[in-house]
């Protein structure tokens, strides 16, 4: 898995595969799969940041929840 920023609102499938991803644009870092973060960076609708550390990953996450309640 992998982190960016995401500008905007993104949907994508994998090529010959039943998966697909959507993410909603935020200042918040999101972790998604490297495939879907490398589509949205070379569309320019994503940053890739790099990881955070374990302990930073979870307050992010927890962040998250919090607001989509």
């Amino acid at each position: 898995m992998a982190w960016a920023i995401f500008h905007r609102e993104c949907n994508w499938s994998r090529p010959l595969s039943r998966f697909s991803f959507n993410v909603k644009a935020s200042d918040i870092p999101q972790e998604r799969p490297h495939d879907f973060i490398d589509y949205c960076v070379g569309r320019g609708w994503a940053t890739r940041i790099q990881s955070p550390r374990k302990e930073d990953a979870e307050a992010i996450r927890q962040k998250r929840k919090s607001m989509a309640q």
